[in-house]
Parts: structure tokens; sequence; C-alpha cells
């Protein structure tokens, strides 16, 4: 891991550039992500704050959830028996809540770590986290971090300007059309990598031509996640 975190950082000629790695990694452990794969929904998550209690740090949150609607049901019904969720709502796919995660993770919450885009939370055990910071180092060690708990994977670390957060798009006004289509997407896997699917597929399965899915899903993906899926 060492060596290929190296290979993205031995030249430093944009010094004045904040630094953004995407980490992907596994659910089974996490609050929220595990219920989403136990329910098969899929969700969009962004911290809006948090603060440090005891042993506790406590994050508020707000996101998009995606799925079948009895689906949506039991993982809210699920979530909500958790000790460490303190108060949670769902209104039609829009979600917002206070939890608690472990002391450990002020690695990822803290003043030195801005949040570019919402995090991924997909059904299939896995969560994409998209950060960025002015100091390499906070997140090498957020990197290392994941590995050791979480088995993260190092999607990409690179020094780039920033041209927004996507914090205003949490939950941006899509159409029921582009709600279906996007929803459909990421359950068929069409954003994971390799793609598990085509657009081509996912028209028949919405039972829509090529040309009109696309339609709905690229103005979709513009409102909810510009840079998400960016390299």
């Amino acid at each position: 891991m060492a060596l290929e975190i190296e290979k993205y950082l031995k030249y430093d000629i944009y010094r004045y550039f904040m630094w953004v790695t995407k980490i992907k990694f596994s659910s089974e452990n996490t609050l929220i992500g595990s219920k989403a794969a136990k329910h098969k929904v899929n969700l969009f998550g962004f911290p809006l704050s948090y603060y440090y209690e005891k042993e506790w740090v406590i994050v508020q949150i707000a996101g998009t959830l995606f799925g079948e609607e009895k689906n949506k049901e039991e993982f809210l019904k699920d979530l909500k028996k958790e000790k460490r969720v303190i108060n949670l709502e769902l209104n039609n796919d829009f979600f917002i809540g206070i939890v608690r995660e472990p002391i450990y993770t002020k690695a990822i919450y803290n003043k030195d770590i801005i949040h570019i885009s919402p995090a991924f939370v997909s059904e299939a055990c896995y969560e994409v986290i998209d950060i960025g910071s002015f100091d390499r180092s906070k997140l090498i060690s957020i990197v290392k971090l994941m590995e050791e708990r979480y088995k993260g994977k190092l999607l990409s670390i690179q020094q780039k300007k920033i041209k927004s957060i996507s914090i205003m798009r949490i939950h941006p006004e899509l159409t029921e059309k582009q709600k279906k289509a996007i929803g459909l997407a990421v359950k068929h896997g069409y954003y994971n990598s390799p793609r598990k699917t085509t657009l081509k597929k996912l028209a028949k399965m919405a039972d829509l031509s090529f040309s009109t899915y696309q339609v709905h899903l690229r103005k979709a993906e513009k409102k909810l996640i510009p840079h998400f899926f960016e390299g």
C-alpha cells in the first residue's frame, strides 16, 4: 500500500492545490452501510456537522435513499433500533439524522478534512468516500485507517483545484422518472468499476427507449452527483 500511495505523491508541483482521495471500503461493520446491505437499499449521505463527546464522534447526517418502498421502511425501522442512532427521520427519499461514530473516526471528522461530495453507500456492502485536505498526510492516515478496520482500498489520490462542494446536491429536485432512472443504475452496478451493466440493459429494465432512459439518467446525475464519479 505504501508504494501505491507514493506513486501518487512523489511529484509535489501543485503544492497550493488541495489533495483529494477516493476510498472504497467494506460496509460489513459500519452502522448505516451494514443495514443498507441487509435491506437492499442504496444511499448518498453527507455529514452536515460533528462534535466530540467522550468516546464518540456525534455526526449530523443527511442524504438521499434509493430502493423499494418496503425496503426503505424496513431499513429505517431497523436502523432506529441501534443505540448509536440518536435521531433519524425520512421524508420521501430524503433522510436526516444524528448518529454516534467511534472515536477513531476523528481522523475523518476534523477541521483538516473536507467532504467533497456525498458518500455512496451500496446495497452490495461497500461504501465510497470522496474527501480532501491541504495536508496530504491526513489523507494517507485515513487510507491506512480504512485498510486496517474496513478492508479499505485506495481508488485515487491526486492534487487538483476543487470546482465545488456537493453539499447543496444532497437532495435535489428530481422528477420521478429521473429518480427511477438513477435508482435503477445504482442498484444494478452501473457505477461500479468495472460496470456490471450497460445503459442499453437498464433502458430495457425501465421499459424505455435507450435515448429516453439516457436523458433521464444524465439529468439526474447532473443534479445529484455532478462530480462524484470523476477520477
